[in-house]
């Protein structure tokens, strides 16, 4: 018989063991896996390491590393991957979930691929209670070179990952090393870039591998006051990357001012959302401006520039731009979810 493929997950926490059962259930009950899981929990000061340490004493496969004093979420993340002992990782923050068959699913792709180095699927972002009657079956995989995944995310200079999704390949991720302290914000996009360098990417089409749920605690950032945070975020993530890792690849200047001008387009886009909600986007047009100095030619530069001089009165051309806009959103959208692009 065939050895099964071995997984390791490894869970940080704090402050989540409201959650954290759920996440271990998910993680221990995945078929056709040997899987073990880690724990780490960062001084939680609810019941979370209480709730750990039950799951260790109860499964063999379950082990626990509890901090005296919070050592921050990117030294957390680090002990986390480092715990893990299989050729392929999971990540699986505390609050989220695998969804069933989801680990045999990432393996078997990682199995026939040695040039894979991360391996991600479709993801369900939820609230409450977790979904039900998601999709299993496999439409099909998508291989990419690292190079042209990497460029696709200077084009779309967003992180297309929430997580729970995510599968690794061990030697890849010691090869390049984890999260980095100085882009705390961006830290998981700033990984995938540097695991894209030094290998493919893949995805599992049709199948849901994930469960990210969305609640306070994580919504902040998503929040109108996190739209330049959150711009800068991935500025820095990108920018960091292509002065180490990326700075090797043959076009990387190339991809420097892609990526620039990417985000000076979704400063501006941010900068209407600010305006339509009220608020001075100033800071957000001080960044595309900087990012790049071109943006004053395109059609929604001038349209924002117009909407701020007349504000919200009938305006055709006011009108036309904000349906533009709307209906590039949601093709972006189906563009994430369909393809996770």
């Amino acid at each position: 018989m065939t050895a099964q493929p071995r997984v390791s997950v490894v869970i940080p926490c704090h402050d989540y063991g409201r959650f954290l059962d759920d996440a271990v259930s998910s993680a221990l009950d995945q078929q056709g896996v040997d899987v073990d899981v880690t724990i780490v929990d960062d001084a939680s000061t609810d019941d979370s390491v209480a709730r750990a340490e039950a799951w260790a004493a109860r499964d063999g496969r379950v082990s626990v590393v509890a901090h005296r004093r919070n050592r921050g979420h990117i030294r957390t993340f680090n002990e986390a991957l480092a715990r893990a002992t299989a050729p392929y990782v999971v990540k699986l923050d505390a609050d989220d979930l695998l969804t069933a068959g989801s680990l045999r699913r990432s393996a078997d792709l990682l199995e026939a691929h040695p040039g894979v180095v991360l391996v991600s699927g479709e993801v369900e972002h939820f609230a409450g209670d977790a979904p039900s009657g998601l999709s299993d079956r496999v439409r099909s995989w998508r291989i990419q070179e690292g190079g042209q995944w990497i460029e696709g995310r200077m084009r779309r200079p967003r992180n297309p990952l929430s997580q729970p999704e995510i599968m690794m390949r061990r030697a890849a991720l010691e090869q390049v090393g984890g999260h980095r302290g100085e882009v705390p914000a961006s830290s998981d996009f700033h990984l995938w870039l540097r695991m894209a360098a030094v290998g493919d990417v893949a995805r599992i089409n049709g199948a849901v591998q994930g469960l990210y749920r969305v609640h306070g605690a994580n919504m902040q950032a998503t929040m109108h006051a996190g739209l330049l945070r959150d711009l800068q975020a991935r500025r820095d993530a990108i920018e960091l990357f292509l002065a180490e890792e990326g700075a090797a690849l043959p076009d990387a200047a190339r991809l420097r001012e892609i990526a620039r001008t990417a985000l000076a387009r979704d400063a501006v886009r941010a900068a209407f959302q600010e305006l339509e909600a009220g608020r001075d986007p100033q800071t957000l047009v001080d960044e595309a401006q900087e990012l790049d100095p071109d943006i004053v030619r395109t059609l929604n530069w001038k349209l924002l520039e117009r909407q701020r001089r007349v504000g919200e009165r009938a305006d055709g051309w006011i009108a036309a731009g904000h349906l533009q806009r709307d209906l590039a959103a949601r093709v972006r959208w189906r563009m994430w979810r369909r393809y996770g692009i």
